[in-house]
């Protein structure tokens, strides 16, 4: 019985020795043991016992009492009947909690048992209870200093040392609290844990707080919360466990405070690093300074946390105290780089985030939402507040326009991270749409028109849309245009990203202004990729637009049309497309001009296949109908096409009227000089030579290539002397000869040509005949034209010398006829010197005739007049004696002239020699010749 006694009274006086500590730390009025609940005995297992009637029970106790006269049974039944008195006291207070109840009856019976058993510890003890019960804190302290005077080992012993540890607390004898709660901790390393160790623990690092060992009450709170947290996690422990343990780390905040704040948490980790519960100590650092208002502490004890262990599932939830602990001590200038650190930390974009579970993620996200958005619109508002200013510096407007550019990049940042951290949010397309504001302020397109993009199509934001949209358009467009030079790749790219956000924004903003024009560019941009089907299936949709497109719109479309179809080679569509293009412009308009030659060109194409498919006639029909649009170069070249192909085709007179037309009304075109050469053709097929010739003067005269202005004024001499028209046959040999030194054998053969044309003895014909004799050139043309100059004019020096006539006085006539001869005979030799067969024969055959010549001339000459017979004679002699020299010359070279047969060579001048010599030499060369007549004898 006094066994289950004491258990039952321990566990009573535990829960009492909690409240009073949790008085004393909350500065309430300490418990004592009165203020202890009503003992009652713990139940049997599996046996109900019913609930006895005390008064009853008093009255049989008291009845034994009276009838026992053995002292130890009297003294077991007083102490019963002291403990039934307590247990009907406990019923009476537990009944009528609210009012008053006097222990003093229970006080005297166990004061009256203490008296006869002053050692008994169980009788202090109860006795102690009931004091405290009464209200009798003193005395009940002193019955337990009684029990641990008169009983130390008693079981008690824990309680005593705690109550009277407690009692020095409360007087503020915080060392000798210290002592007592020290020696009831070291019982239990001896005799077991007790109810009161936890208790105990606490007290003695607050009465070691109290008397400034910072370091060994902080040790100690870490000991009890250690051994709070081996039964469970702080927050999972029992009510009154929770509470000890949050004004444990209450009494830790201070010891830390006076030891340097967060820096010496660390200091205390046990060996494997830190504790389960190392948060809550920061944390509670942070409340305490936050309590006595010292906020910038707080704010760093929690970010000591973070920084000391920034993966640690709690670091998100203690920076987010430390910026409301910011905020609320309105430090403004430190809450945003706080936030923005918070962001880094733990948003999308961090390590933090990428190891961190989904409910993690969830309760950041829950953190991450305002402040990103926060954030970001104060970087958005810097940068466009520094985007207006303006300095007189250049150096600071460039540091101006840096610093704007990063806070749009820095605002953009956020955008995206807020995007990309709620992508379903309501408020995403928003972000996105500054985002790309943002983007678009600090020079980055390509990113803009990303985000652009997103909002228009991704997102489809019905506000933002219109405008985002556009946007995406403007920023391929630049960035188009930045692309680097040469860099075809890039460019192309982005001229597809264009046209692709244009089809769309038509696409889904048709009613907007925009649409249509942006419809159009995209068409045009269709043409420059060369997806003509797709650009034409884009005009058509422009075409139908409501409201209809106005004239300028109009004629891009058709234009777009026909330079599609034209890449197509569907050349009859795009003729179509031009012709309304030309119609709906103005004459005189540079558009007007493109769509007459696009349409004109569409027709030569059409022109050009049917001359590749043998449609020769329709070739020609498209050729000339050209002009019907207007005499254009294309029609010119087009014109001047079917002139080629009526040549080529014979129909001379319909090439001749086409040329004349094409003349007349180009008649400074780069192509009318060349049609002389072609007019020639014309010309000769028409039998007309002259005026083929007048055609290769105009060649001649104005033509831009040297060599057909050469070659067009021999053909022309040469074609007027076919045609009869000596005069200007002459004429145009003679512009050649002068015109034209080389090449040196057609010049020679113009200059031939002229010696044939003009009249023999004719200045000018020796003056030619001089240069083909003198020429140099030493091929075999140039040497015949050279001796054929040079026997024309012996021909005349012979002449000369022949038709001079011997006179008296003989002598002076005689030496004008030698140096005549000599003159033939000179030039003669000169002949001889170019060894061309032809004229030498006839060199040979003159050189002979002169010396025959004159021997004649000698013998024919005049007699002087008044000779005698005799004197006559022998003036003949004389004569004789003169000429017989010279007709043996004569003689020698007709022979040297006929031994030519033996070379093969007979010609008439040989014959002539032949002649000469038969009457020479009669005897010798003047023989008939005998026939013989055929005979078969041999065969």
């Amino acid at each position: 019985m006094r066994k289950q006694l004491y258990g039952h009274s321990g566990k009573i006086l535990a829960l009492a020795i909690s409240c009073a500590v949790t008085a004393s730390c909350s500065n309430q009025p300490p418990a004592t043991l009165a203020n202890l609940p009503t003992a009652t005995l713990p139940a049997e297992p599996a046996i109900t016992v019913p609930q006895p009637d005390i008064a009853e029970l008093q009255r049989n106790y008291e009845a034994a009492l009276a009838s026992s006269m053995d002292p130890h049974t009297r003294r077991q039944i007083q102490l019963r009947l002291a403990d039934l008195e307590m247990e009907r006291l406990e019923q009476q207070q537990a009944q009528h909690p609210g009012t008053a109840v006097s222990y003093n009856s229970a006080v005297q019976r166990y004061e009256a048992l203490a008296a006869a058993a002053p050692d008994d510890d169980y009788i202090l003890y109860r006795l102690a209870r009931a004091r405290a019960l009464n209200g009798e804190t003193t005395q009940s302290l002193q019955a337990l200093e009684d029990i641990a005077s008169a009983a130390p080992e008693s079981p008690f012993i824990g309680e005593v040392l705690f109550r009277r540890g407690e009692a020095a607390f409360n007087r503020r004898d915080h060392d000798a609290a210290a002592r007592d709660f020290t020696a009831l901790l070291q019982r239990t390393e001896t005799d077991g844990d007790s109810p009161f160790a936890d208790n105990a623990r606490y007290m003695l690092g607050w009465s070691q707080l109290k008397s400034a060992h910072y370091r060994a009450s902080t040790e100690t709170f870490l000991d009890l919360l250690d051994r709070l947290n081996e039964r469970a996690p702080l927050a999972q422990l029992p009510q009154g466990q929770q509470r000890l343990a949050q004004d444990s780390l209450r009494g830790l905040a201070l010891d830390l405070s006076y030891q340097g704040g967060a820096a010496a948490i660390e200091s205390f980790n046990p060996a494997g690093g830190s504790r389960p519960y190392q948060h809550r100590l920061y944390s509670a650092l942070g409340d305490w300074y936050a309590d006595k208002e010292r906020y910038r502490e707080s704010a760093d004890a929690f970010l000591a946390f973070v920084e000391h262990y920034p993966q640690s599932t709690e670091a998100p939830a203690l920076h987010l105290r430390a910026i409301e602990t910011l905020q609320k001590a309105r430090l403004d200038d430190e809450v945003l780089p706080a936030k923005r650190q918070y962001v880094q930390r733990y948003g999308i974009r961090s390590d933090y985030w990428e190891h961190a579970d989904a409910e993690q993620r969830d309760r950041l996200r829950g953190w991450l939402r305002p402040w990103l958005t926060e954030l970001a619109q104060f970087d958005h508002a810097r940068a466009q507040a520094l985007a207006t200013q303006r300095s007189k510096s250049a150096r600071e407007q460039r540091q101006l326009a840096a610093q704007s550019r990063r806070a749009f990049l820095d605002a953009a940042a956020l955008y995206q991270q807020f995007a990309d951290t709620f992508p379903d949010d309501s408020a995403t397309p928003e972000r996105v749409f500054l985002m790309a504001e943002c983007l678009e302020q600090a020079g980055e397109y390509a990113r803009a028109w990303q985000a652009y993009s997103d909002v228009a199509w991704q997102y489809k934001d019905n506000k933002r849309g219109p405008e985002a949209g556009y946007a995406a358009i403007l920023m391929s467009t630049k960035m188009q245009s930045q692309s680097a030079t040469g860099n075809t790749v890039a460019r192309d790219l982005w001229l597809k990203r264009n046209t692709e956000a244009s089809l769309k924004f038509a696409e889904s903003w048709p009613g907007d202004t925009r649409a249509l024009p942006v419809l159009l560019a995209a068409a045009d941009q269709l043409l420059q990729q060369s997806q003509y089907v797709e650009a034409i299936a884009a005009t058509e949709r422009a075409a139908l637009w409501q409201p209809q497109p106005d004239i300028k719109q109009q004629q891009q479309i058709a234009m777009i049309r026909g330079h599609s179809y034209f890449a197509l080679e569907d050349f009859a569509n795009a003729e179509q497309a031009y012709t309304t293009a030309w119609q709906l412009s103005a004459d005189g308009d540079s558009l007007h001009t493109a769509a007459q030659q696009r349409l004109q060109a569409a027709i030569y194409r059409q022109a050009e296949l049917a001359q590749q498919q043998g449609d020769n006639d329709s070739a020609l029909e498209h050729l000339l109908r050209i002009r019907d649009s207007g005499r254009t170069e294309i029609a010119a070249t087009a014109q001047y096409d079917a002139i080629n192909q009526l040549i080529e085709l014979q129909q001379w007179q319909r090439a001749s009227a086409e040329l004349a037309d094409f003349r007349r009304f180009y008649p400074a075109h780069r192509l009318t000089p060349t049609l002389a050469a072609k007019a020639v053709v014309i010309f000769q097929a028409l039998q007309l030579p002259s005026a083929a010739a007048d055609e290769l003067m105009r060649l001649a005269a104005g033509d831009s290539d040297p060599q057909v202005r050469r070659q067009s004024l021999f053909m022309a001499a040469e074609t007027y002397r076919e045609a009869g028209e000596k005069s200007k046959a002459i004429d145009a040999y003679r512009q050649y000869s002068t015109q034209w030194p080389q090449p040196a054998q057609q010049r020679l053969e113009a200059q031939y040509q002229l010696t044939q044309l003009l009249e023999e003895g004719n200045s000018e014909r020796n003056r030619w005949l001089q240069q083909l004799a003198g020429n140099g050139d030493t091929s075999p043309r140039g040497r015949y034209l050279a001796a054929y100059g040079q026997s024309a004019l012996a021909e005349q020096s012979y002449q000369a010398f022949a038709q001079l006539q011997l006179r008296l006085p003989l002598k002076p006539s005689l030496a004008r006829k030698k140096q005549a001869m000599d003159t033939a005979v000179a030039d003669y030799r000169k002949v001889l010197q170019f060894n061309i067969a032809e004229f030498t024969t006839q060199a040979n055959f003159r050189l002979a005739e002169v010396y025959r010549q004159l021997s004649r001339d000698l013998m024919d000459s005049q007699r002087p007049r008044g000779l005698n017979a005799l004197e006559l004679e022998q003036y003949e002699i004389l004569l004789e004696e003169q000429a017989y020299p010279f007709e043996e010359k004569a003689i020698e070279l007709h022979e040297a002239n006929i031994q030519r047969t033996s070379d093969g060579i007979y010609d008439g001048w040989i014959k002539r020699s032949f002649d000469s010599l038969a009457r020479l030499l009669p005897a010798r060369y003047q023989k008939q010749e005998k026939t013989l007549e055929w005979s078969d004898a041999l065969h």
